[in-house]
């Protein structure tokens, strides 16, 4: 029965994770014989622990038939095996894929098996094309963190063409620099009982800002299941001073000093990108008003009212 402790570190628990995937690899080797394997998550970046998964990419020139994949979890003995086949609907005769999910020896473990040719197009849609799901930003984020364990060569050319370009950057600002000013709306909102709403402001508020400083250091960042913040935030050497600590701050319990901190990380997350990228809109307005930090809505009065009555 399970305590709720732990009695590995997270360099023997990214030790067990990292012998079982070379383990696992070989098999995959021998049976299907790939052109490159990739350890992503926990396991690759030596954050594990005795609770964490196993993920594996396996990259194929055609993605073997069903059978043939499932060669390696029947050989070990896994339990609890299922399988499920996907396309990328190309319409290329590469487009097939194949992903596992199975438990050996206590650990969940999955398995993605995808074409070359299908990740190399999965890269165009970002980094040509443009086209931004938090899918396809935390796929390029594994390829890039990831633990190769065979065919270095060609994962190595995939990091190259996923580079983080000054137009990728540009875009991907663009379409993070999305704020609700709370803090023009504060007066207003703080009668009208919008705790939970306020929290999900905040929540999207922290992403966009992630978001944004995370291109600006040419990391890729997704909001999909965005864990181990703290490791990735680590490594923005542009941003707000003690941005970490302060972004945790904002969803303290007391509103004022949550709003006043968002109000501050937004004006100098401003004024960063606008140092690198003069030439990016950074204008917040909402229902065609202005809304940049420091500003405040002015309530209306009733002679205001009254005013228009008698023009009425």
């Amino acid at each position: 029965m399970s305590t709720g402790t732990s009695s590995l570190n997270s360099t023997d628990a990214t030790a067990v994770l990292r012998a079982l995937a070379r383990r696992l690899a070989d098999s995959y080797i021998a049976h299907t014989s790939p052109r490159a394997i990739l350890l992503v998550g926990s396991a690759a970046t030596g954050g594990a622990d005795e609770y964490s998964d196993l993920d594996l990419l396996v990259y194929h020139d055609q993605v073997p038939p069903e059978r043939a994949v499932a060669e390696t979890p029947r050989e070990l003995g896994t339990e609890r095996y299922s399988g499920t086949p996907w396309s990328d609907d190309s319409g290329e005769p590469d487009e097939r894929g194949y992903s596992e999910r199975y438990c050996l020896g206590g650990i969940e473990c999955q398995v993605g098996h995808m074409s070359v040719g299908a990740f190399e197009r999965e890269i165009t849609r970002l980094v040509v094309d443009h086209e931004f799901t938090e899918e396809l930003l935390k796929i390029m984020s594994g390829l890039h963190e990831g633990l190769p364990l065979f065919g270095e060569e060609p994962i190595e050319r995939w990091r190259r063409n996923a580079g983080y370009t000054e137009e990728l950057r540009r875009k991907t600002i663009e379409k993070r620099w999305t704020l609700f000013p709370w803090w023009y709306f504060q007066e207003r909102l703080r009668s009208r009982d919008a705790t939970v709403w306020r929290y999900d402001v905040l929540v999207q508020s922290a992403y966009s800002l992630v978001g944004v400083l995370a291109a600006l250091n040419r990391l890729y960042f997704s909001t999909l299941e965005f864990k181990r913040a703290s490791r990735l935030l680590s490594r923005l050497e542009v941003a707000p001073p003690d941005f970490a600590g302060r972004l945790t701050s904002l969803f303290e319990s007391d509103e004022q000093r949550s709003t006043a901190e968002l109000e501050r990380l937004v004006g100098e997350t401003q004024a960063l990108v606008a140092e690198r990228f003069p030439e990016i809109d950074l204008a917040l307005q909402w229902g065609g008003k202005p809304t940049p930090p420091g500003e405040r809505e002015s309530p209306w009065t009733l002679h205001q009212t009254q005013r228009v009555a008698r023009k009425s």
